[in-house]
């Protein structure tokens, strides 16, 4: 193990940051991010230090915002694997601690000769913008620690939040990368999809949220929609629409649902009743189209009728507004880029892939793209030989020019991630509607 406690003598990654935010294109493609700010609170930094595995060597210290991890092979390979974390809340007692992990396929990196590098940003929350600058700072931590020696190709990879970080790396320094794996990745328009499904239980259930009541308006809620397993009729009908407006059927949706009925519902109302944060004043669920399983009473025609919408504020949703982040992806993607998601994920539905892959289309950039699904019940619950697959295959499309094979992610997904899925899951329930799930 080498700790270089001193490392941030001779580079401060928030001058570094500073730097990428307004650098020129021609060395990190387009100009880089301003990132939404941190939470004003005071942070804390966990212990970093870890062990290396056998044949490498661990690196691992403070940056002038957080904390960071390398490990390379003694056998490198010369190739260099940045990975970007998820959402940490910034709640609770330990949510003002920063920390940085593992990459989550290590043993397999470094067996094929790859340095993985991570980092706990210089906050947490939801921030992909900060995060996206403390990874591509690593890059230049790593070369320090390699002896100056730089890294022939650097990959981005990460999951959920981080997921966002790679989608929005790719795009606004598109020229940064070899390639990007984004695992059960996030976006700007995940906060779109928790809005309208506020506003459709407000709908359903008769109760209003307002800015000064939210909590004691979702509880109302929650008493006339029941729990997992326990639905109401209410909660059916809500059940359907989460599930129809996050992909429509598939397989382990209602398993996926049952951690995030009630917290899909009330993680965004802010944006309805006026919230200023830049992600809710970016939120727009006027492009929602509302579908629901009629047989349980509601028709799709009147909860689109009735349902409260939320426009984006121009000031920040558009391409030229002040937080990258919080923009719908544009696809101008010009380095491969891979993706996986599960059908079951309720919590990052798969519907923000169908909305990627229609960018990234429009622009042109559909031979850069591959997508797979896969038939798991949560959230980024993929196995390992899963992951292993990706990377590898996507190592070997930046290698030798050949796109891997991908799922269409559009259409009827009711039968969706066959290919890929490894092992198929315990009691696959195949295609469910929520009606068929609820009964008793």
């Amino acid at each position: 193990m080498v700790r270089f406690a001193d490392m941030c003598a001779a580079v401060t990654v928030l001058g570094l940051a500073a730097a990428l935010s307004t650098a020129p294109g021609s060395a990190m493609g387009k100009p880089g991010v301003t990132p939404v700010p941190c939470p004003d609170q005071k942070w804390e930094t966990a212990d970093p230090a870890f062990e290396a595995l056998a044949g490498a060597k661990a690196f691992f210290g403070q940056y002038d915002g957080g904390v960071y991890r390398v490990e390379i092979p003694e056998k490198w390979n010369g190739e260099l694997v940045l990975f970007a974390h998820g959402f940490v809340t910034n709640a609770g007692p330990n949510g003002s601690t920063l920390r940085a992990g593992n990459h989550v396929i290590r043993e397999h990196l470094v067996e094929r000769g790859f340095a993985w590098a991570t980092s706990s940003y210089r906050c947490n929350g939801y921030v992909p913008g900060q995060g996206l600058l403390d990874t591509i700072a690593l890059t230049d931590l790593f070369t320090k620690a390699n002896s100056g020696r730089a890294p022939q190709r650097t990959y981005l990879t990460g999951q959920s939040m981080g997921g966002h970080v790679t989608l929005l790396g790719m795009q606004e320094f598109p020229t940064s990368f070899a390639g990007g794996l984004a695992m059960c990745p996030a976006g700007p328009e995940l906060f779109d999809y928790y809005a309208a499904v506020s506003a459709a239980a407000e709908v359903i259930t008769g109760v209003q949220f307002h800015a000064d009541s939210l909590q004691q308006d979702a509880q109302k809620m929650i008493e006339l929609l029941g729990k997992p397993p326990d639905y109401s009729d209410k909660g059916r009908e809500l059940a359907s629409v989460e599930i129809d407006i996050s992909g429509g059927p598939r397989p382990f949706a209602m398993e996926g649902l049952t951690s995030r009925f009630i917290p899909n519902m009330s993680t965004s109302p802010g944006a309805l009743v006026g919230s200023t944060t830049p992600t809710n004043r970016a939120v727009d669920t006027t492009h929602i189209k509302y579908q629901i399983d009629e047989s349980l009473g509601l028709t799709a025609a009147d909860l689109n009728a009735r349902a409260r919408r939320k426009s984006g504020d121009t000031a920040v949703r558009n391409p030229n507004g002040p937080y990258e982040e919080v923009v719908p992806f544009d696809g101008r993607i010009e380095r491969p880029l891979m993706t996986m998601h599960g059908t079951g994920d309720l919590y990052v539905p798969i519907v923000l892939e169908q909305s990627l892959k229609h960018a990234v289309t429009a622009a042109g950039n559909d031979k850069l793209l591959t997508q797979r699904v896969y038939r798991i019940g949560a959230h980024c619950q993929f196995s390992q030989p899963e992951m292993i697959r990706a990377f590898d295959d996507l190592v070997k499309w930046v290698r030798e020019g050949v796109k891997p094979q991908g799922d269409n992610v559009d259409g009827d997904l009711r039968d969706a991630g066959r290919t890929f899925t490894d092992p198929l899951r315990p009691n696959d329930p195949g295609g469910i509607t929520v009606k068929r799930a609820t009964e008793h």
